[in-house]
């Protein structure tokens, strides 16, 4: 039997929490960079930001689920000693990865960055991620190493302190690296150099993140050298079932972890060749950094916020799974689905309505084509947090297979919309967003069948999104109204102060109205016991 070394092991959704707030600063510090440096420097570090979580959640989280599983199966048979071989053997295929693919993208930074990503100009920047690699590709191995034998707290830590050292670093580097730029503007009479040294210095931040989270992973590992060695004392012979099985956990989770930062990278490749095919004169650098500078924090930022309150529930969907009871997981996972539905769609609609005044309160100052991009893509706001859910209760269902398989055509799905866009035109940025939407939109109906011939699930999918839709459509529009009286008279963040507690009431009275919400469900919603007496009142009116 497993035995715990942690005295408080931290709770699974506690873990999951630790990563989604580390991915949300780093947002937030994405945020802050470009308000330093301009949408032309989030241009220049848009792909060395996709390359570096592409290698983040690939060396660091999809390995250490890995090698996790891994010793999770080995602990439970006594075997600690295979699982500290194996786990040694991973740390030396995972260094030899690591700088095989650091040579490999330095040479692709050195000669073609300028194809790929638009300008050269963003190459020291792509080359300074890459190196990142050297200290990211095995703090993966041992952090599921700690985590699998029962140390769960490191992992915490680490996920938080590499997320704050890169936004403090990062954002010194950034504000005095762009200083120094704007002398070099005017000693050299161009405008750009700002921009691209402000963006070198937001990943240099993550660069000295990446090292941070090396030292703090081994110094955890070494303080807990000699209760290692106590475990390994405990440990069953070696030779029994000693296969390193944790390549063969790891190639379908690596595609799960890999596939968002690849297709950033990927949709900015293709939009920067396809840029230059049609001879556009607008500025790709510049458009592409307020797509991936200003756009994209946005989406990332509300998704995982509707993700964070749900996470208890989806641990408990995930029981039912390893408990082997369809019938009730089924039961759960259909009223989580009309709970996400009630919370992502009225965040997608409140972000669509209010995108002006939003983008001015992110960002300081508005920007037109912002606007217009996040009001088309605030549907992922409803998208993504259901492709997270579906990945993650695939993934600890033991379904590894299925998300292969979903991925798969929704690659395929990704790349011939890309071409498809192209053929229309020059439709800029649409080109790129568009892809992207119904890839989601593809993945998340693959994975609603999957569980609904697996659990005999009942979503009433068009019924709940119908009602919430309403509501929430109700409520945008008088958020609307009230938003264009007051953006005249208060501006854009007064009235976003102003619209959303507006927003918020008449939601949820409208959803209490219409029987969505019941008196039970209003006990775990914030404020909910002011609008008890509604549901009572058209009872009555109804009798």
């Amino acid at each position: 039997m497993k035995k715990y070394y942690e005295e408080k092991r931290i709770r699974p959704d506690v873990l999951t929490a630790a990563v989604y707030c580390s991915i949300i600063i780093l947002m937030l510090y994405e945020v802050v960079a470009i308000r330093i440096y301009g949408e032309k420097g989030a241009g220049y570090s848009a792909g060395s930001l996709a390359i570096f979580f592409a290698f983040y959640c690939s060396f660091v989280l999809a390995v250490q689920k890995a090698v996790w599983v891994m010793v999770r199966v080995r602990a439970r048979k006594s075997q600690y000693k295979n699982a500290e071989e194996n786990m040694k053997k991973t740390l030396k295929i995972f260094a030899f990865t690591g700088v095989l693919v650091t040579v490999v993208f330095t040479f692709i930074g050195i000669n073609f960055s300028d194809l790929l990503l638009g300008s050269n100009r963003g190459s020291f920047q792509f080359l300074i991620s890459t190196f990142s690699v050297l200290f990211l590709c095995v703090q993966g191995v041992i952090r599921g190493y700690l985590q699998g034998v029962g140390y769960t707290k490191p992992i915490v830590v680490s996920d938080v302190l590499m997320a704050v050292a890169a936004f403090l670093v990062g954002t010194l580097f950034s504000a005095i690296m762009y200083g120094y730029g704007l002398k070099v503007n005017t000693l050299f009479h161009v405008e750009e150099f700002s921009a691209v040294y402000g963006s070198t210095g937001m990943t240099l931040g993550l660069f000295v993140a990446s090292i941070v989270g090396l030292v703090h992973t081994s110094v955890s590992f070494y303080v807990r050298r000699n209760e290692l060695e106590e475990i390994g004392k405990r440990s069953a012979p070696r030779y029994v079932d000693s296969k390193n099985d944790v390549m063969s956990g790891l190639r379908p989770i690596l595609f799960m972890y890999a596939s968002p930062g690849i297709a950033l990278l990927v949709d900015q490749v293709f939009y920067m060749i396809h840029h230059r095919t049609v001879g556009s004169k607008a500025d790709p650098i510049y458009n592409y950094g307020i797509y991936a500078g200003r756009t994209i924090p946005i989406v990332i930022t509300f998704s995982l916020l509707c993700c964070l309150p749900f996470l208890i529930e989806w641990n408990r969907i995930r029981a039912r799974f390893e408990r082997d009871e369809p019938e009730n997981a089924g039961e759960k996972l259909s009223r989580f689905v009309k709970h996400f539905i009630e919370i992502t769609v009225p965040v997608a609609l409140f972000i669509f309505t209010l995108a002006s005044s939003v983008d001015t309160l992110v960002y300081w100052k508005g920007n037109d084509f912002s606007v217009e991009l996040l009001r088309a893509a605030s549907c992922l706001i409803i998208l993504v947090p259901f492709a997270i859910f579906f990945s993650w209760i695939l993934f600890h269902a033991g379904k590894s297979i299925l998300i292969v398989f979903g991925l798969g055509i929704t690659w395929l799905v990704h790349i011939a919309m890309l071409f498809v866009c192209a053929s229309v035109g020059n439709i800029g940025l649409y080109g790129v967003l568009i892809p992207v939407i119904v890839s989601f939109l593809v993945y998340d109906i693959l994975s609603l069948i999957v569980f609904k011939k697996m659990l005999k699930a009942d979503y009433a999918l068009l019924v709940n999104f119908a009602k919430t839709l309403v509501a929430a459509a109700v409520a945008g529009f008088v958020v609307f109204l009230i938003d264009m009286v007051l953006v005249k008279n208060i501006g854009e963040i007064l009235s976003l102060v102003v619209c959303t507690p507006v927003f918020y009431v008449i939601y949820i009275a409208i959803m209490v109205m219409i029987g969505s919400i019941d008196e039970r469900e209003l006990r775990s919603i914030p404020f909910g016991k002011y609008f008890k007496a509604l549901p009572v009142f058209i009872k009555t009116d109804e009798a």
